[in-house]
């Protein structure tokens, strides 16, 4: 039995879906259990929530691999969350984790996802880092105004990054996870196979609407606005992140190879998950 948390996120979501698909079973631990009616019988949820280790008896038994996603808003610390899943004999896990922990440049985000890959490495469990990318499904918030308005306001349109598409990093969390000895105690960094700019994103929903699609900067005071009042974002976190959009970090411009090397296939292109979604944006 494999334990998937975050399931209700876009990358975790992509994970249960791709264990599905490969025969696995699967439980979810979920705060809400309506978010994970979609898979039906398919899979075996539970309700609890991390940030109470206590509660998470039923979710781990008969667990002996988990995905985990543990940089959460109101998940203070990793270590009870990581003993309560060696405590109950889960043999591997997979530790979601960011490509901003591989940075130079020092941040919130690098160090609070640092200190969860530490947590997991010092654990006892077999383990596998998977440190994402910029997700590509990042812009799915400017559906909304491109649908009313045709018009993208973000912060950063020059901001560059090697964007990942979410289903590329559940497709390697599932090969992980079912077949874990290849990928014992490895760090894989996943990225998409190209640089492209916030800017070159709304170019391309353009071309695929076949509309004009307008951006326009908006200053960083409201953008911080944005994601401590709208999106719920950490203050600590959403300075972090202006900080990286305002100053391109070398370590989120790196093509890697993981994606490739794990799935033998490319990664997908921001193209082709726009293509995909391209019914939220119309």
């Amino acid at each position: 039995m494999i334990l998937v948390t975050g399931a209700t996120g876009a990358v975790g979501g992509e994970v249960v879906d791709r264990l599905l698909e490969r025969g696995e079973k699967v439980r979810v631990l979920t705060r809400n259990p309506e978010g994970a009616r979609r898979w039906a019988e398919a899979v075996d949820v539970v309700t609890g929530d991390l940030a109470d280790p206590g509660s998470l008896g039923a979710a781990l038994d008969g667990v002996d691999r988990a995905f985990l996603l543990l940089v959460l808003p109101g998940i203070p610390q990793a270590g009870p969350i990581v003993a309560a899943v060696r405590d109950a004999g889960v043999r591997h896990v997979a530790l979601l984790s960011s490509i901003r922990a591989g940075s130079a440049r020092d941040s919130a985000i690098k160090q609070v996802n640092l200190a969860a890959e530490a947590v997991v490495q010092g654990s006892g469990l077999d383990w596998t880092v998977l440190r994402g990318g910029t997700f590509m499904s990042n812009t799915l918030p400017w559906a909304p105004s491109v649908r009313a308005e045709r018009v993208v306001r973000a912060f950063g349109g020059d901001f560059r990054s090697s964007a990942v598409d979410p289903r590329d990093v559940g497709e390697v969390a599932a090969r992980v996870l079912a077949d874990p000895a290849p990928h014992r105690s490895r760090v894989h960094t996943l990225t998409g196979g190209e640089v492209i700019t916030v800017a070159e994103q709304v170019a391309v929903l353009a071309e695929l609407l076949g509309e004009p699609v307008v951006f326009e900067e908006l200053p960083e005071a409201v953008a911080r606005a944005a994601m401590v009042d709208r999106l719920r974002y950490p203050p600590a976190v959403a300075d972090a992140m202006l900080t990286m959009l305002r100053n391109t970090d070398e370590s989120l411009v790196r093509v890697d190879g993981a994606v490739a090397e794990v799935l033998g296939r490319p990664p997908r292109s921001y193209r082709e998950w726009a293509a995909d979604h391209i019914e939220a944006f119309r």
